[in-house]
């Protein structure tokens, strides 16, 4: 959701009213852990950037933490969605890749925020069938009614211009002032693409346009820390991919399964990273008690200058 505080109808029973003493029926503030929010439903709506974003989860087959993960939206998910949101100021005109891209809903959000070339990435086969499934619907949907809302007159030109003007001062951008600016930019479509991946021979397949094969501004990587004896192949993955520009977000729930772990192996020397643990603040209001953790990466300077020699 765009805000915390928003208020929302009851489409696709995804918010409904709740019932006075009254016998009334009055709309009530979003939440995204609502009682009448039916998290297993074929279809699940968020709304970002003042755009509906439609989630299709397949629940034909059974769901658990070491099979078809991807099929349903995470928390996790949504927590980095409002994380890049509320605290990621400079998407616009960046790169992201994410990892284990699930049911897409963070490369839509980063695309929606302004990012110039966002690759989703999950296994070759279903998963990534529903991956590019909920992005090309969303991105082509999403892109016309942008279209449809940006001022005719000035025409392109005076887009472009604008986008421009956007692009440097975006670091003195105010938080309060981002979003509408973000609302006046054009979206494409083309600029979020779909790849299979895996970690354990980190090659993109020949398809994949030289735009999208990075290195990327930003690796997004949320609840994917939960199976240890992956997390060699995601350190080499995320390295593969980055320079020494690179900011890795990485969100995680503490399930007692080894997450950490990944960390002690990232920031060894030999490794070649820096890992920043995030206060918990940062984390949307309604998860702010519940076990999430959050970090970013970034290569060491030791690393950086070493790869300058």
């Amino acid at each position: 959701m765009s805000s915390h505080k928003q208020y929302h109808g009851s489409e696709n029973n995804q918010d409904e009213g709740q019932r006075t003493s009254t016998g009334t029926t009055d709309l009530v503030p979003w939440k995204y852990c609502n009682v009448y929010a039916n998290n297993r439903s074929p279809e699940r709506l968020f709304v970002f950037q003042g755009h509906s974003i439609f989630i299709h989860q397949r629940l034909d087959e059974k769901v658990t933490i070491d099979q078809n993960t991807g099929n349903v939206v995470w928390d996790g998910a949504y927590l980095m969605s409002k994380y890049l949101e509320a605290h990621v100021q400079d998407l616009l005109g960046k790169t992201c890749l994410e990892l284990g891209a699930g049911t897409g809903l963070v490369s839509i959000v980063a695309w929606l925020l302004g990012a110039s070339q966002v690759l989703a990435t999950d296994l070759a086969g279903p998963h990534l069938e529903h991956v590019q499934r909920n992005t090309s619907t969303n991105t082509t949907r999403i892109a016309l009614e942008r279209k449809q809302a940006l001022p005719k007159e000035g025409g392109k030109a005076q887009l472009l211009m604008q986008q421009r003007h956007h692009q440097e001062r975006d670091s003195t951008i105010s938080s309060r002032r981002r979003p509408d600016m973000l609302r006046t930019i054009e979206l494409k479509g083309e600029n979020l693409h779909v790849a299979p991946l895996d970690w354990s021979f980190p090659t993109l397949p020949d398809t994949v346009p030289p735009v999208f094969r990075g290195p990327f501004s930003y690796i997004l990587c949320s609840e994917i820390l939960y199976l240890p004896q992956l997390h060699r192949a995601l350190l080499k993955t995320i390295t593969q991919f980055s320079d020494d520009k690179t900011v890795v977000i990485l969100l995680w729930k503490q399930r007692g399964l080894g997450e950490e772990r990944f960390f002690e192996i990232a920031s060894r020397p030999s490794a070649g990273w820096d890992v920043h643990f995030l206060d918990k603040s940062v984390l949307d209001v309604e998860f702010q008690d519940q076990p999430y953790g959050i970090a970013q990466m970034t290569r060491s300077r030791l690393t950086s200058a070493a790869h300058d020699l």
